[in-house]
């Protein structure tokens, strides 16, 4: 039999993922420091220890020490006390009785180190769902909100056979530790955003809010810092003008959400049950498009208002869902997938809201509830859908959607997310089993092993001023997984490796760059980590969620329980954060 060896290295690292994963960020940058290594998760081992793998590892330690206690009192036949790993123990039971039952308790043990060990990988099972849209809200309330309460392992033992059993899910607070100038090093203080957050109403009055609408997404105007717009299940779409988002000093005010006026961006008539499956804003700000579906009906439309909150062009023949929805570069044309015939294919629809005219083009064998799909504009008059092992680019002439190009892609990689660099020209495509690919022009692709399962979230580092690209510069690709961690890749070399790697301890459900590119948040369903693109080795700001009453709304009884719904977006100037999740939308200032 193999038997694996400990090293310095391997020790060190377990530490430090520990202490990352725990929250104890600035700590982890000190044990990096003395340790001397740049980047622990460039280690051989780093793709293959699990999240809190040195708890893990201590528990089988623990049960393997009682083993040896117990087989020596039975053994010596004692009744004193039996010295433990940590010190002297009473026994809860006479030797005789410990004898008999320690077959029992051993596989006891092994059944609750099993446990604890499948639980991170069941946490990992609950993150962020692909791009199947939300069809209504869950009626058993929030289910997956996080306790403030400490590690297991940090609490006082409960359990009569004196073994540790770690709750990895339970992540306290992160602690600022400030190394002073005595010890050679001066690291920055990592700033906690909770302080810093407003909460917005969704619902128009304290009865509607007892059963308030579920969050599915939400954007900020990317020229207006102050218009923020939301849409989700039981009519909610809304834009608001935030004039002022700076919290209160009054804590038991900051957990209250606010109430703030807003322009809907449905109809007067649209029913309550109305679900608003998805808005895109255009690139200048001008416009906003809002897809929504009467959950009686079947049906769909899509609206195009202006960003004072008037409607100017409405388009109203499909069937529901409608899954996609993005302008094109020139923000002339606003491309949406959505069913055909009961769901057996799918329609690519291009619309021209100035004109009130559109274009349409059927895929009549793909069905969108077997496989969804993810598009990108690759030219003012070209896109390209992909999914699944479908990756095709779609012309635009003369206003005729006509198919292209056809990828060939590799057998088994499942894609399922699509991103374009303009100034690149090259192709993101990511898959379910966490590969990255990278297409350019002429077709031919590079695969990056990115993730351990599926990656939810692929985008590029925005750049402030578009233009030719030398030779020798860097295009920056970000990925996220369930598997916790952030990686960023310099697209444009042929290392295999990532630039840069963060972990967050859990599945990460979304990701997004500052409009400047000069940061990236991740979200998880319980915290958001806020890093520098340049330094990413300490976060430079976090957002912990508490059990406060913009985060526990309760949801609408009269929904169907589904997937967990998350959305982060920056603001035009990079200094606020808006954060959707569940019932409730945080807004986050964050100050450079």
């Amino acid at each position: 039999m193999t038997k694996e060896t400990l090293d310095s290295d391997r020790v060190n690292y377990m530490i430090w993922r520990y202490l990352i994963d725990s929250g104890y960020e600035e700590s982890a940058v000190r044990l990096q420091k003395e340790w001397n290594h740049p980047d622990p998760q460039q280690l051989s081992c780093a793709p293959h220890v699990p999240n809190y793998a040195l708890v893990v590892l201590l528990n089988r330690g623990l049960i393997y020490d009682v083993n040896q206690r117990e087989n020596l009192q039975v053994n010596i036949g004692e009744a004193a006390t039996v010295p433990g790993f940590f010190g002297p123990l009473t026994p809860t039971s006479p030797p005789a009785e410990a004898a008999a039952a320690a077959g029992e308790e051993n596989e006891n043990a092994r059944k609750r180190t099993i446990d604890h060990e499948q639980a991170p990988i069941a946490n990992n099972n609950n993150g962020p769902p692909t791009k199947r849209p939300r069809h209504s809200n869950s009626n058993g309330g929030y289910e997956n909100g996080f306790d403030p309460t400490a590690m297991d392992v940090d609490e006082e033992p409960q359990h009569g056979d004196e073994n540790a059993y770690p709750s990895p899910e339970q992540v306290p607070s992160p602690v600022a530790v400030t190394i002073g100038p005595d010890q050679g090093t001066q690291i920055e203080k990592v700033s906690e955003l909770s302080t810093e957050t407003i909460f917005l109403e969704l619902s128009d009055d304290l009865v509607a809010s007892r059963n308030a609408s579920v969050l599915l997404q939400c954007e900020w105007n990317p020229r207006d810092p102050k218009i923020l717009a939301a849409a989700g299940t039981d009519a909610l779409a809304r834009m608001w003008t935030l004039s002022r988002t700076a919290a209160g000093a009054d804590p038991e005010m900051q957990r209250k959400p606010l109430f703030q006026p807003y322009h809907a961006l449905l109809d007067a008539d649209a029913l309550p049950s109305t679900q608003v499956t998805g808005l895109s804003w255009s690139s200048d700000g001008e416009a906003i498009a809002v897809a929504s579906e009467p959950m009686e009906e079947g049906t769909a439309k899509i609206e195009f208002w202006d960003k004072e909150g008037n409607a100017f062009a409405s388009f109203n023949t499909f069937e529901s869902p409608v899954i996609f929805l993005r302008w094109n570069p020139w923000n002339q044309s606003c491309l949406a997938l959505s069913t055909e015939n009961e769901g057996k294919g799918t329609m690519i629809t291009v619309m021209y809201p100035g004109e009130n005219e559109s274009s349409r083009h059927s895929l009549p064998t793909h069905s969108l509830h077997e496989q969804d799909l993810d598009a990108a504009w690759t030219a003012n008059e070209e896109f390209v859908l992909c999914g699944g092992d479908y990756l095709q680019t779609f012309q635009i002439m003369e206003r005729i959607i006509s198919p292209g190009r056809k990828y060939e892609t590799q057998e088994g990689h499942g894609l399922s997310k699509i991103t374009y660099d303009w100034p690149s020209q090259l192709l993101a495509t990511a898959s379910t089993t966490g590969t990255i690919d990278i297409w350019d022009y002429k077709g031919q692709c590079q695969s990056l092993t990115a993730h351990q399962g599926q990656i939810t979230a692929l985008l590029w580092q925005p750049i402030q001023v578009p233009a030719a690209l030398r030779d020798d510069s860097e295009r920056l690709l970000a990925s996220a997984g369930e598997d916790g961690a952030i990686s960023i890749w310099n697209a444009r070399s042929l290392e295999t490796k990532y630039r840069s790697s963060m972990t967050m301890g859990s599945a990460v459900a979304c990701l997004a760059f500052s409009p400047d590119g000069a940061f990236i948040a991740g979200g998880t369903s319980e915290r958001i980590f806020i890093w520098k693109v340049d330094d990413p080795t300490l976060p430079r700001a976090t957002w912990i969620g508490c059990d406060q009453l913009g985060w526990r709304t309760p949801q609408s009884q009269d929904s169907v329980a589904e997937e967990t719904q998350y959305c982060l977006s920056w603001d035009s100037n990079g200094q606020k954060l808006a954060y959707g999740f569940n019932t409730s939308l945080a807004v986050i200032n964050f100050r450079r």
